[in-house]
């Protein structure tokens, strides 16, 4: 018997990304919910009637009314498949009520897994679920699958949100983290994790989706769920698919003279690669160095990206120096002051007795004198 199913985690709905401004801080939440109506696109394509949510459904364990009520709207929307939710540490369920507020609003093919004890989802197929009670609970909650009784030749499915050993996050416990080997103690056919927001395999049965809308940037995290197909006494068959509206690329770039024109070409390439621009949140890296007619090319360059993406984070900007010829010294005004100016900032940020910080400083304060020389020309 072959069973299908859409493993996923990690929503974190209503995070407030209080980092963007208002009105891209917005976009980010809608689509964070809007990429529930993707997932079920995604089961239907994959004839899957389940979906397991392995924790952190919710960024917090107090949202809004709207927050609450509409994602259960939505998934109750698609009524031809069942949604099964998982407590995690952003969302537990603990003394402040929200799940007890879902189990009042839910729509029926919404199901809450609020026990650690076997659910039978279809015939021949069981969840082991590993709920949290509160944000720190000091122990594995997968103990107990090696223990829990399933009929005979039944699939063992179990879901659970936390850490496994080897890339814990800082503040976990050996107590708190998973073992990697709780796949083949519990004799589960797939264990599925959340937690990790960027996808990862453990081994054959263990595995992380990372979240179908990132929040953060990572190299290579475009958003994804698991599509997972187990057969009894055979490796889960996994497929992960796209999801996000949005991309949060890193990329990097050393910039030289006279190729600084080509680096930015294939920096637009990579940039338009993914989603449009208007959808993506990228990190440039920058390093090296550009002469004084490069600088203001790229600077255009910025400028155009940051007014088409819905935003550009530019690290190492600083630490560029500037490569001044004799034809840009003598570019500047008549009557020398500003060219004496330049001429001591040059030879600062040259000066190998100087600290690196007190040359990027001369660097940095060369690049300002030429651009207001310019500006006043």
């Amino acid at each position: 018997m072959a069973f299908t199913f859409i493993h996923t985690a990690d929503w974190q709905l209503g995070k407030s990304f209080g980092q963007f401004p208002a009105e891209a801080a917005s976009a980010l939440r809608l689509a964070r919910q809007a990429v529930i109506e993707r997932i079920a696109e995604v089961a239907r394509e994959q004839k899957a009637t389940h979906v397991l949510v392995a924790g952190d459904v919710w960024d917090s364990a107090i949202p809004s009314n709207s927050t609450l009520r509409q994602p259960l709207a939505i998934m109750g929307e698609a009524p031809d498949i069942n949604w099964w939710l998982l407590p995690g540490n952003h969302d537990p369920d603990g003394p402040d009520g929200l799940w007890d507020r879902i189990n009042v609003v839910k729509p029926g093919n919404v199901h809450t897994l609020r026990e650690a004890v076997p659910v039978k989802i279809e015939t021949g197929v069981f969840l082991l679920p590993a709920p949290w009670a509160r944000i720190q609970h000091g122990q594995d909650l997968t103990v107990w699958m090696d223990a829990a009784d399933t009929p005979k030749g039944a699939l063992r499915i179990g879901l659970a949100h936390g850490s496994v050993q080897g890339f814990g996050t800082e503040g976990d416990t050996d107590r708190e983290i998973i073992p990697p080997t709780r796949a083949e103690t519990a004799k589960l056919d797939y264990l599925a994790l959340g937690d990790w927001h960027a996808r990862r395999e453990i081994n054959g049965l263990i595995h992380y989706p990372g979240t179908p809308e990132p929040d953060r940037h990572k190299s290579g995290a475009r958003g994804q769920v698991l599509a997972v197909t187990l057969e009894r006494g055979a490796l889960p068959q996994i497929e992960a698919i796209a999801t996000a509206q949005y991309d949060w690329p890193v990329l990097s770039t050393t910039l030289q003279p006279e190729t600084v024109d080509v680096s930015l070409e294939t920096l637009r390439q990579a940039l338009t690669s993914g989603q449009p621009l208007r959808r993506t949140h990228a990190r440039l890296d920058v390093s090296g160095d550009m002469t004084v007619s490069e600088w203001a090319v790229f600077e255009v360059f910025l400028e155009e990206m940051k007014g088409e993406m819905a935003s550009l984070d530019i690290r190492g900007e600083g630490d560029v120096r500037l490569v001044v010829v004799p034809e840009d010294i003598e570019a500047l005004d008549a009557q020398g002051s500003v060219r004496e100016a330049a001429e001591v900032l040059v030879a600062r940020s040259e000066n190998p007795d100087l600290s690196r910080d007190d040359r990027q400083i001369a660097s940095e304060a060369l690049r300002l004198l030429f651009r207001y020389a310019g500006e006043s020309t």
